[in-house]
């Protein structure tokens, strides 16, 4: 049975439309007996990993994954439909926002593979706890078929705690999983990332267009699904390099006038620690500026959030700190109090953190923007990006 909780919140001119899609797709998954689901679950790094473990199987099979930013009450039935017999593989996003969101993409499809990234705090108004997210969760892995496989992130103690809930065979990845590929010599920069993997006595180099240590997470996930889909070790660093590199999501833009570093899309506690993190890593000798938005859905948590973000920010050498909106100016009262040297300023609105912004970035300085999407903190982006007519985006390509 089909669980339609997951469409009270959709316009009610809407939902015969997707009632209807949901309804067809779930008839014509059955014709697809050829095709093996592979699902991905977590609060954080989902749609990069989504991104990497279809890079790397398209270097042996035919893959078909959802487009970008579509919610996944949409998006997983719209992909189903669009799957043709002869794809092989069809890798689907579990993104969970509310309580029962998981029970119905359950009741429309189960996977043969599940990955699991990061459990963490993420819409707590809903979840209450992190517990809540957890249980959330964690039935993607109880619903494996027994000839399945649970790839769980073995650096993540939530995920770890995911084993026990699975008949399904167990895989672990990361850098603290044994007999699983490891990856050493790590390197960013603008223009992305370099590392190293191993595995059974071969190496191979990857060259991957993202930016972020804390994002060799989803290099990780998707190398263990290459591994038990038969790739070699080659395929999958050939894999990753081609990696695309999701929208709005850490992305590394340089413009004659200044670097930015692109984190709109979301923002959870855990992901805007690791933004910063990355930040004072790519700034190490140019002048850092952190443009934080608030952190959504948090209920009750919210304020604990944000101060608990605020004192990460007091002990970096972030130069420059603008928060945006009321939630957001928390940030930086708890960065002050708790002894950040920079400058701290605090904006109602993204028009005027773009004129100060303006005078401020230059070519020796370095930019993150990061907040929930409903902050609607692109816009600082692209008023960044229109100081220059000519933009050159690492990942993008030349815009005019």
């Amino acid at each position: 049975m089909l669980n339609f909780d997951a469409y009270k919140e959709v316009k009610s001119w809407k939902k015969p439309l997707h009632l209807s899609k949901t309804l067809a797709a779930k008839s014509y998954l059955k014709l697809l007996k050829n095709t093996d689901i592979i699902g991905i679950t977590g609060s954080v790094g989902k749609t990069l990993t989504q991104n990497a473990i279809v890079a790397v199987l398209s270097q042996k099979y035919k893959v078909i994954a959802p487009e970008e930013n579509l919610d996944p009450t949409f998006r997983i039935p719209q992909t189903i439909l669009a799957t043709k017999p002869w794809h092989q593989k069809l890798v689907l996003e579990y993104g969970v926002e509310h309580p029962g969101d998981m029970d119905h993409y359950l009741s429309l499809v189960k996977p043969k593979i599940a990955v699991i990234t990061v459990i963490s705090p993420t819409h707590l108004k809903y979840f209450s706890n992190v517990e809540g997210v957890f249980n959330e969760k964690v039935k993607l892995v109880e619903a494996l078929p027994k000839d399945g496989h649970a790839i769980l992130n073995a650096e993540d103690p939530l995920a770890l705690k995911m084993a026990s809930a699975t008949k399904a065979r167990v895989w672990f990845y990361g850098q603290k999983a044994k007999d699983s590929i490891k990856i050493s010599h790590f390197s960013q920069n603008l223009k992305g990332s370099k590392f190293r993997m191993h595995y059974a006595r071969q190496k191979a180099s990857v060259s991957w267009k993202i930016i972020g240590k804390h994002q060799l997470t989803s290099a990780y996930a998707a190398a263990a699904v290459g591994i038990i889909n038969g790739l070699t070790l080659k395929q999958i660093a050939k894999g990753l390099s081609q990696t695309k590199v999701p929208t709005h999501r850490l992305n590394a833009i340089q413009t004659k006038h200044t670097a930015i570093i692109d984190d709109t899309y979301n923002a959870s506690p855990k992901a805007a620690q690791e933004a910063i993190d990355t930040l004072i890593d790519i700034g190490k000798h140019k002048t850092k500026i952190a443009v934080l938005g608030e952190m959504r859905d948090l209920g009750k948590s919210s304020e604990t959030a944000h101060r608990q973000l605020g004192q990460k920010v007091a002990k970096t050498t972030i130069n420059y700190l603008y928060t945006i909106g009321k939630v957001a100016k928390e940030i930086g009262a708890s960065a002050k109090k708790n002894g950040f040297s920079g400058k701290l300023v605090n904006f109602q609105s993204t028009k005027e953190a773009i004129s100060q912004l303006r005078k401020l970035a230059n070519t020796k300085s370095v930019v993150l923007v990061k907040g929930s999407r409903h902050e609607h903190l692109e816009r600082i982006v692209s008023g960044l990006l229109h100081k220059s007519t000519q933009i050159q985006c690492y990942h993008c390509g030349i815009l005019k």
